[in-house]
């Protein structure tokens, strides 16, 4: 059984896939311990509401009276490092560092003080220099760096089409980025676009996931793929934004289900549009941690930790 838990951490990513042999493999990870002061601001002006709808195909099961909503995000955020302790996570195969944001970064110094090896890292070229909001910003982008010198693991700079044996019996595809859209991010200076887009398929389901990308990443992507980018669960591009969102490639990927992380953000949100082409978008700003089961036969289950 393939399990992919989509991990509630607040303004962040962070998703943990179980491979059926055991193998783990991180995408990204934040381990904030409190909302963050942006989403709190957006609390304050959007209070939520989370549309409704029927579930087919999927069973969709979720656990009831766990916490005390205030209008649907009163809700524990969890720590990456917790979470892996309680699935019996021993260590690392796979980290895969979509793009050097810190909110998809922070959190790497407490895995190795927690005593994490990570065996293969998955980075990106790039030039970029962050801007700091605290100690512990700096603590981590210092064990980004160490971690991308090859420090204790090997580094693997990845583009579409790559392939090897351990990824390819893992079931993942690089949809992006190609050299190309790497030297252009890194000329712009925009980030968001070094993402790694991930494909993911077992038992005939499709999972894409989207990083922070933006529309000339998703313009290639439409370009190269076409019709082949139909897919069962899209994990939704920069927290569900309307920079993420690129029209043609959601219209073609046809999600059964969009999860985005964070949620709802009043101003810069793509939740609606997203809806025109999902049948259902989660959030776990709502639902907590999602976590996608998968049998060898194709047959699937959602769960979330909380039910609204």
């Amino acid at each position: 059984m393939l399990k992919v838990h989509f991990l509630n951490v607040g303004h962040g990513d962070c998703t943990i896939i179980r491979h059926p042999d055991g193998r783990v493999t991180m995408v990204d990870i934040n381990n904030a311990k409190d909302i963050d002061p942006t989403t709190a601001q957006e609390l304050v002006i959007f209070r939520g509401t989370l549309a409704s709808s029927n579930i087919s195909n999927f069973s969709f099961m979720g656990n009831l009276g766990l916490a005390r909503f205030d209008k649907g995000y009163n809700i524990t955020l969890s720590n990456p490092i917790d979470f892996m302790k309680q699935q019996n996570c021993k260590y690392i195969f796979r980290y895969i560092q979509t793009h050097p944001d810190l909110d998809h970064m922070r959190g790497l110094t407490a895995l190795r003080e927690a005593g994490y090896k990570i065996t293969n890292f998955w980075d990106t070229y790039h030039c970029k220099q962050p801007d700091f909001f605290s100690q512990s910003d700096k603590e981590d982008w210092a064990q980004y760096q160490s971690l991308r010198s090859g420090l204790g693991c090997k580094v693997l700079n990845l583009h579409r089409g790559s392939q090897k044996k351990f990824w390819a019996e893992d079931g993942i595809e690089i949809l992006a980025p190609t050299p190309v859209i790497v030297q252009l991010a890194n000329l712009k200076k925009n980030w968001n676009n070094l993402s790694y887009v991930l494909r993911l398929t077992y038992g005939g389901i499709r999972i894409i996931f989207g990083g922070d990308a933006e529309e000339d990443v998703w313009k290639s992507i439409v370009e190269y793929y076409g019709s082949d980018l139909k897919c069962d669960i899209l994990k939704a591009s920069h927290h569900g934004r309307d920079s993420g969102y690129y029209k043609e490639a959601v219209k073609l990927m046809n999600p059964q289900y969009t999860i985005v992380s964070v949620g709802k953000k009043p101003s810069t949100d793509a939740h609606n549009k997203y809806n025109h082409y999902s049948d259902k978008v989660l959030s776990t700003r709502w639902r907590g941690n999602i976590t996608l089961e998968i049998k060898s036969q194709g047959q699937s289950e959602i769960f979330t930790e909380y039910n609204r």
